[in-house]
């Protein structure tokens, strides 16, 4: 019997549910094959394990790269571990053997240093206020000290090379700068102490050359044009040994040494009334410059001036005494006036040791560089010597 209620609901149209949905397509559609919850299932651990697997990777990467990080950390640590710690024998080996042992002894080699360099300021000051009272010996020993814990102490070097050549020890002195120098190349002080050493043993051309360093770098500097000087006077180069002289008066004007340099290389030069006019001047300033005498007396003898070689000469006995003076009748630049009657008289007088005796007992006082010889005077002089004895 139809329902004639008018129940709107019961009279809708059926449709399949989702149960009946899956059932349909189970049957048209069987790639499934079976349980779909089980394929679902063995999706996700597929899925899970692929993760895990990246997962696994990136941890693993991560992990190398921290390890290499480590490594160039710990290598680190080891090479300054290793330089510092070369003063109390630890080995690099040792200062490896784990991150932990090397940091140790790193702080301790550290502390070390530092012990050291207190040590060795404190020998370098000790050692100059030794020197600075007369104990070259004490100060040398304090400085080998320094030297024996670090070798290459440029400060130690300088000052046991300074008191080797105070002492005269030039071997010694010139090993020590040359040492000094392959350290520190530039240090100004050290290689003109080396220079001066070359000079003075006579090895011209080193002279020469540490000059011509020196030079490149101070243009003005003194003592380079000293020792150039000098180098290129004692290898006959006479054009370059007056620029060098004169370069050092000029940068010196009150230096006697300087003026008296220059002065022989003009002489050497035929420049005889430059030189002269030097050597009077050095006179002046300073009466007791010996050699100033003789070649101021060879200006004379060159310009044929007989009374002024022989005042001169005479003025020069009651200053450096006779004995002296009597060698510089060797000197050829007597050449000229040597046959003259009143300077053959001088030498064969000064000569005989009843006169020097004479002048030495007779000299009161000594003469001063403004001492005139006048005609007159040239004339009691010549005198006295012709007066029997």
């Amino acid at each position: 019997m139809k329902d004639v209620s008018g129940n709107l609901y019961a009279q809708r149209e059926q449709r399949p549910s989702l149960a009946d949905e899956f059932n349909r397509d189970k049957q048209v559609s069987p790639i499934f094959g079976g349980d779909l919850l089980n394929q679902l299932r063995a999706m996700r651990r597929r899925r899970t394990l692929g993760r895990r697997v990246m997962l696994a990777v990136a941890l693993i990467y991560a992990a190398g790269m921290a390890a290499f990080v480590a490594l160039l950390v710990l290598r680190n640590s080891v090479e300054r571990a290793g330089r510092l710690t070369a003063s109390t024998g630890v080995t690099s080996k040792q200062a490896a053997s784990s991150p932990a042992r090397a940091a140790i002894l790193t702080a301790l080699a550290m502390r070390q240093a530092v012990l050291q360099w207190k040590d060795t300021g404190e020998h370098l000051r000790e050692a100059r206020s030794w020197a600075q009272k007369g104990r070259q010996d004490t100060a040398a020993t304090l400085l080998q000290e320094v030297l024996a814990a670090n070798p290459n102490n440029s400060e130690a070097l300088f000052e046991l090379a300074e008191i080797h050549f105070q002492q005269g020890s030039d071997d010694r002195a010139r090993e020590l700068l040359q040492r000094l120098l392959a350290v520190d190349p530039q240090r100004k002080a050290a290689i003109q102490m080396l220079a001066v050493i070359y000079s003075r043993t006579g090895q011209h051309g080193q002279a020469l050359v540490l000059a011509n360093w020196m030079l490149e770098t101070d243009p003005d500097s003194t003592e380079a044009h000293r020792v150039a000087g000098l180098a290129c006077l004692q290898t006959n180069h006479l054009d370059l040994a007056l620029a060098h002289f004169r370069k050092w008066v000029t940068a010196e004007p009150e230096n006697i040494s300087a003026q008296k340099q220059y002065a022989d290389v003009l002489l050497m030069q035929n420049e005889v009334e430059k030189a002269k006019v030097i050597y009077e001047a050095i006179l002046k300033k300073n009466p007791d410059v010996a050699d100033a005498y003789r070649q101021l007396a060879v200006c004379y003898a060159r310009k044929t001036k007989v009374e002024e070689a022989v005042s001169t000469m005479i003025q020069a006995v009651y200053v450096v005494g006779a004995p002296k003076v009597t060698a510089w009748f060797k000197d050829p630049g007597f050449d000229s006036v040597r046959h003259q009657k009143l300077f053959a008289l001088l030498e064969r007088q000064l000569t005989m040791p009843q006169f020097n005796a004479r002048i030495t007992q007779g000299s009161g006082s000594q003469a001063g560089p403004d001492m005139a010889f006048d005609l007159r005077r040239l004339e009691q002089i010549q005198a006295m010597l012709k007066a029997p004895k």
